[in-house]
């Protein structure tokens, strides 16, 4: 529908709500109404109270998998959990998660076998934007800082630059929720970017696990495996660029450097040592999932 443009004041131009929107809004004269700009336009919603969502969850038992539920009920949107456990060390990793993944949280009531654990700031994805370059720009530098530790055969940096993957996850996390929570975005689709995110933080995961093997077993690379550890590095930089700026015409590119890299992988993995083959393993994995992105890549933008 159009509508025509009031002056009101020396500068302010006004336009009239229309009288469905209004009366199915119950909106009253004085009330504030929510207006959000973007590049696509300038949009208007009647400010509502977000609905709380709480859920109970038995963690008993379950120690080694306490941070992946806790993760999942922060991802999937809720405002307060009750949780229920059966050990000292299962209170311990309940409250280890919640300062390390939930920001905002606060235990409101320890009991025996119980805690209760409740949202007491609202969440800010204004922040998004900011917050997915950062998730992506740790994953490159984990990358990069792995490139240089192999170079020297430092282990011990090596078992430092495995703790990143716990702020990746931290980001990652954020992103997720505010996508479950369907936050206003620029994004054409979000179900796309929530599988790019999920994705990225499993790479992340996999250079966890290359810093603690190669610095665990002080595994001293040899040059062809250094330098698929840069091109590597190299292309994941290339899909950084592709997801920040994207061009179709790129795409192909992306599998050019794919199978270049994996070529040289089958290659290097007929001349080297048992425990330096699983170093190329884990490089494998890591480049196939970037690369299998390229799908929700296109879906996001196109």
């Amino acid at each position: 529908m159009k509508r025509k443009l009031i002056k009101h004041g020396e500068s302010s131009l006004t336009i009239s709500l229309p009288r469905s929107f209004v009366k199915d809004n119950n909106l009253k004269k004085g009330q504030e109404i929510e207006v959000i700009e973007s590049e696509k336009g300038l949009f208007i919603s009647p400010e509502k109270s977000k609905e709380h969502k709480s859920v109970s969850v038995d963690v008993s038992n379950q120690l080694e998998i306490i941070r992946k539920i806790l993760g999942a009920t922060y991802k999937a949107g809720y405002d307060e959990l009750n949780i229920k456990f059966s050990s000292f060390d299962e209170i311990k990793e309940i409250k280890h998660s919640l300062q390390s993944q939930f920001a905002g949280y606060e235990i409101i009531k320890q009991e025996k076998n119980n805690i209760l654990i409740k949202k007491i700031s609202e969440d800010d994805f204004e922040q998004f934007d900011n917050v997915i370059r950062r998730f992506f720009i740790i994953v490159n530098e984990m990358a990069s800082d792995i490139k240089e530790a192999t170079r020297k055969n430092d282990f011990h940096w090596l078992k430092s630059i495995s703790l990143i993957k716990y702020e990746s996850d931290r980001l990652a996390d954020y992103c997720r929720r505010a996508i479950n929570l369907k936050f206003k975005s620029d994004y054409k689709r979000l179900g796309p970017l929530y599988t790019i995110i999920e994705q990225i933080e499993k790479v992340s995961d996999n250079y966890q696990e290359l810093c603690e093997y190669i610095s665990n077993n002080k595994i001293k690379l040899c040059e062809k495996t250094k330098d698929i550890i840069n091109k590597q590095v190299e292309f994941q930089n290339l899909f950084y660029s592709l997801f920040f700026k994207f061009e179709i015409s790129r795409m192909n590119e992306l599998k050019k450097a794919k199978d270049n890299l994996q070529e040289e992988i089958k290659s290097a993995t007929k001349k080297t040592s048992e425990k330096e083959m699983y170093v190329l393993v884990i490089l494998d994995r890591a480049l196939n999932i970037i690369y299998s992105l390229n799908g929700p890549l296109m879906a996001v933008y196109i």
